[in-house]
This record gives structure tokens, C-alpha cells and sequence, in this order.
């Protein structure tokens, strides 16, 4: 390196910290889509990909955000009934309800919505949605390493 850029690095300032919080809010970042941008893996239908929305356990009823693609709660349940398991959905793919075809994911630990993991199907489960006379499947699948 020479001497003048040597000394040009020297004397350059770094910029003041809400400088710096000012330049990054001006640059305009997009976040990933689970639904659209995720892949659907690279060994499907054998092994796949879920996105989690609600975490086992939980009185949370969380739902993703279609046009921004961010998980938010869409309702609490206020009796004793909990999620018995994971639940989520696998990404690229579209049912008669114009959502992801649902998952339920058969595992010991709860997962993190917004998380994704590999999954492989062991099941098939019938579900009739609530709001709309639809026949909605949800396939039953198990954690892959």
C-alpha cells in the first residue's frame, strides 16, 4: 500500500453511530418470504421442508402474514387446550384454501415459529376448516437429522 492511501485510511473518521443508524434505515432491505422464497428441499417428497408457526405447547394461535411473510398472532385460546404438537406448513406448495399445505410436526422438543426444519411425511389427516365447508389435509411428518 502506499504512503498516501496509508494516510488517507489514517485520517478518515468513522462515521458517528446515529450516522450510521440514519444511513442503514435509508437503504431498503427485503427479508425473505418463508412461504415463497424457502425451498420446498432438495430431496422432495422423500424429505422436506417446514416452516414452524406454532410451537408445541403453546395457547398461541400463530398464522403467517401472507403478504409479509412475518408470523403474527392470530388469536389466543382461552380453555385448556393446548397445541399437542409443532405445527407449520411446507413452503412452495398451495391448497383449495389458498394457503401452504399445513403440517404437524411429531417431536419431543417445540421449535420456534418462524424456524424451519426437515421433515418426512408419515402421514396423511383429514381436517375440515372451520370457516370454509373445505376438505384441508395436513400431513403428519417426523424430524430429520
Amino acid at each position: 500500500m502506499s504512503e498516501g492511501k496509508e494516510e488517507e485510511t489514517k485520517t478518515q473518521k468513522t462515521p458517528k453511530l446515529n450516522e450510521r443508524i440514519l444511513s442503514s434505515l435509508s437503504r431498503r432491505s427485503v427479508a425473505a418470504h418463508p412461504w415463497h422464497d424457502l425451498e420446498i428441499g432438495p430431496s422432495a417428497p422423500n424429505v422436506f421442508n417446514v416452516v414452524i408457526e406454532i410451537t408445541k405447547g403453546s395457547k398461541v394461535k400463530y398464522e403467517l402474514d401472507k403478504k409479509t411473510g412475518l408470523i403474527k398472532v392470530d388469536r389466543i385460546l382461552y380453555s385448556s387446550v393446548v397445541y399437542p404438537h409443532n405445527y407449520g406448513f411446507i413452503p412452495r406448495t398451495l391448497c383449495e384454501d389458498n394457503d401452504p399445505l399445513d403440517v404437524l410436526v411429531l417431536m419431543q422438543e417445540p421449535v420456534l415459529p418462524g424456524c424451519f426444519l426437515r421433515a418426512r411425511a408419515i402421514g396423511v389427516m383429514p381436517m375440515i376448516d372451520q370457516v370454509e365447508p373445505l376438505l384441508l389435509l395436513s400431513i403428519t411428518v417426523q424430524l430429520c437429522a
